[in-house]
């Protein structure tokens, strides 16, 4: 099979196309056969600089390795003691630095969940990262209730789609900040306001929010403090809570890590399939390494709209 490898960190070129055996799944593992992966802000920061510095030791990958992290498939082989999957079977879920390939093996213990056959692949390959960050950010550390306001930086990407969907599916009032030609999109998620980065100063703009999901960056971090009510609450996923900041100001910061247990992975693949969660798509790019190439290239471009998506051949 194919797989996508590292020996190096830097640009583009350091991605490679190579030949491997096909895994053969032990008793507890089983074999997915790719569908369709999701480009992700960690596929291209480590590619360019190698691991996180934050990334505990048990995650760290150690070069040579692959990339990749969410994924949608088809299972082609369980071993004896799998019971949660069978042949057949579509499923989507995290395989870290792992998924730049055209089979996935598996533990039992893996972040997986099967979705409905009548469910089109290609949009779930990039699901799972996504959704999870958001609802990190926004139901389990965000905490969100019905009737709060959140106020949602970078609103139009992967993460910040998947969040407005959450806020309001949670019953909140929602600002989401993008640029204007990402407007019209995130009110179609179900943004009920829109702040324009570019040309307008969102502290000028809100105050005593319930919630601020930070998905920009350190600077709009340290912006969003201040429009935060006593009591309220920040989460990031991308800069670290100034904490003596939030202390002063009786709020509480979370830095969220993007993670789902089966069962939150399953409650959001219901909402899914009930309509009540979408993944818009941007583009697609096939798994050769020309495109992925330029698939990374795209997406550090900056102005993501919606979702990058590899799919596979067949």
């Amino acid at each position: 099979m194919k797989k996508v490898m590292l020996k190096q960190y830097g640009d583009v070129d350091v991605l490679h196309m190579v030949e491997v055996k096909s895994p053969q799944p032990a008793a507890h593992q089983s074999v997915v056969k790719t569908a369709a992966i999701g480009v992700n802000d960690p596929d291209v920061v480590i590619r360019q600089n190698g691991p996180f510095p934050t990334m505990p030791a048990a995650i760290k990958p150690v070069l040579p390795h692959s990339l990749g992290e969410d994924f949608a498939g088809v299972v082609t082989a369980v071993g004896s003691a799998v019971s949660r999957f069978a042949v057949g079977d579509h499923v989507i879920g995290m395989a870290y630095m792992a998924t730049y390939a055209e089979e996935i093996l598996l533990d039992d213990s893996a972040i997986v969940a099967t979705v409905p056959k009548n469910l089109d692949l290609v949009p779930l390959g990039g699901f799972y990262l996504g959704v999870a960050t958001a609802y990190a950010a926004t139901i389990r550390d965000g905490q969100v209730q019905a009737g709060q306001t959140v106020l949602i930086h970078g609103g139009a990407g992967g993460v910040g789609g998947q969040a407005i969907q959450l806020a309001k599916n949670a019953g909140d009032h929602v600002i989401a900040t993008g640029s204007a030609k990402q407007a019209a999109y995130m009110q179609q998620l179900g943004a009920d306001e829109t702040i324009d980065y570019r040309s307008q100063d969102f502290t000028q703009l809100v105050q005593d929010v319930d919630l601020v999901v930070n998905l920009t960056g350190p600077k709009t971090l340290a912006a969003s403090y201040p429009v935060v009510r006593p009591g309220g609450r920040v989460t990031s996923v991308n800069g670290l809570i100034d904490t003596a900041e939030t202390k002063r100001r009786g709020i509480t910061g979370i830095y969220s890590m993007g993670y789902l247990s089966v069962q939150e992975l399953e409650t959001v693949i219901a909402l899914y399939s009930q309509g009540k969660l979408t993944v818009r798509v941007d583009r697609t790019y096939p798994f050769e390494l020309e495109a992925i190439k330029q698939a990374h290239r795209d997406f550090q471009s900056g102005g993501n709209t919606g979702k990058k998506i590899i799919v596979f051949n067949d």
